[in-house]
C-alpha cells in the first residue's frame, strides 16, 4: 500500500479496480489531466488478475496524490466502502475503472456545489462506444432542487443512479453499500440522498461511460432483471415509514411489471423464465391492487395478462420482440 502526503484535499475519488488493464491508464490519466489539482485518489485493487495492479502501483508511484490498495476480491460494492473509510476530504467523487472523465468535471462540480450551497451535485454523461461518444439528452441549465423534490426524482429515477456522475459532501455517505446484491448504487442512494438538504443537478455531459459488452447492464440475464427489482424493494424498504411510501409504492409496481416483461424477451429456457414470473407475481399482487389504476394503459393491460395468464404474457412479449425494431446502438460498437 502506497500513501500520500499528510494535506488534506478538497475532493477524494474513489477507483474501484478489477482486471481493467486494457482502459485503467486511459481512466487515471483522465483524472491526473484534470483542472481540479486538489484531490486524492484512492485506488482499491480488487484482487485483480491481470496486470491492473502493476499499472496502479506506477501511477502512484509517480504521483504523491495517488494511494493504492491491494486486497482479495470480494466485489466492487465492498471495494468502494473500504474507500470510503480512508476519505477525509469534504467531498467524494467515485470513476469506474474502464471509464473516463472530462478536465473540468470535478472543478465544474464543485464549483456547482459551492454556488448553490449544496450537498451533492450531478452532472450527465457520455455513451462512450468505438465509434466515440454521445450523450442523448445534453442539457446545459442548472436546476437547484430541495431535499423533497430530490427524493421525489430518485424514487421515480428521474435522477440515474450513477454514482460516478455525483460528487457528494462526505457528510452524506453515512450508509455503507450493500455487498450482497447488484445494483448496489441503486439501493444505497436514498439514504446518502436524505442528509442532502440542496442537490444541484447540471446536466451538461462530463462523464464518458464505456459501453462494454460484459458490462452488468448490458448482458442482462433473468437474475440480474431480478436483482433490480430487488433494489428497488429495499429502497422501498427503506422509504415504508415516510411521506414518500405511496410513490415508492407505485413505482415498484410499474419496476415489477418491466421486469417481468424484460425477462419474458431474454433467450432462455421457457422454464426459468416462468419461475422468475412466479417470483414477480407476488410483489405485484401486494403493491398493484391499490396502484395499478395509476398505470399507463399498456402497462394496465401487462399486468393483467401477466396475473390472468402467464403463459400468453410470455407469448406475446416474445413475439413483440422479434417484431420490435431495436433502436439501441448495435453490439458490434460496443468495447470488449
Amino acid at each position: 500500500m502506497t500513501t500520500p502526503d499528510t494535506h488534506t484535499p478538497i475532493l477524494d475519488i474513489i477507483l474501484p479496480v478489477y482486471n481493467t488493464e486494457r482502459y485503467l491508464d486511459q481512466c487515471i490519466q483522465s483524472i491526473v489531466d484534470q483542472e481540479l489539482k486538489d484531490w486524492h485518489l484512492i485506488i482499491i485493487d480488487d484482487g485483480s488478475t491481470d496486470a491492473s495492479p502493476e499499472i496502479c502501483d506506477s501511477w502512484a508511484n509517480s504521483d504523491k496524490r495517488i494511494t493504492v490498495v491491494h486486497k482479495p476480491n470480494s466485489g466492487q460494492a465492498d471495494s468502494r466502502n473500504v474507500a470510503i473509510d480512508m476519505c477525509t476530504a469534504e467531498y467524494v467523487g467515485f470513476v469506474d475503472s474502464d471509464d473516463r472523465i472530462e478536465p473540468n468535471m470535478y472543478s465544474f462540480l464543485l464549483k456547482t456545489i459551492k454556488e448553490n450551497n449544496a450537498d451533492i451535485a450531478i452532472c450527465n454523461h457520455y455513451n462512450y462506444t468505438t465509434i466515440g461518444s454521445l450523450c442523448k439528452h445534453p442539457d446545459y441549465n442548472i436546476e437547484v432542487l430541495n431535499h423533497d423534490q430530490a427524493t421525489e426524482l430518485i424514487i421515480k429515477d428521474q435522477i440515474p443512479s450513477y454514482i460516478w456522475q455525483m460528487v457528494f459532501r462526505r457528510s452524506c455517505l453515512n450508509y455503507r453499500m450493500p455487498g450482497h446484491i447488484c445494483f448496489e448504487d441503486y439501493a444505497v442512494l436514498p439514504y446518502w440522498f436524505e442528509r442532502a438538504n440542496r442537490v444541484v443537478r447540471a446536466m451538461r455531459p462530463l462523464y464518458h461511460y464505456r459501453m462494454r459488452r460484459s458490462s452488468i447492464v448490458h448482458n442482462i440475464n433473468p437474475q440480474q432483471k431480478f436483482a433490480f427489482l430487488e433494489a428497488e424493494k429495499q429502497r422501498l424498504e427503506y422509504y415504508g415509514n415516510s411521506k414518500f411510501k405511496p410513490l415508492a409504492s407505485a413505482y415498484i409496481t410499474l419496476r415489477a411489471i418491466h421486469a417481468a416483461k424484460h425477462i419474458a424477451r431474454i433467450n432462455t429456457s421457457r422454464k426459468v423464465i416462468l419461475e422468475y414470473m412466479e417470483r414477480i407475481k407476488p410483489i405485484l399482487k401486494e403493491y398493484a391492487p391499490k396502484y395499478a389504476g395509476k398505470l399507463k394503459t399498456k402497462d394496465k393491460l401487462l399486468y393483467h395478462l401477466l396475473m390472468r395468464n402467464t403463459s400468453l404474457f410470455i407469448n406475446y412479449l416474445k413475439m413483440e420482440k422479434v417484431l420490435k425494431v431495436n433502436k439501441k446502438a448495435s453490439d458490434r460498437y460496443y468495447f470488449d
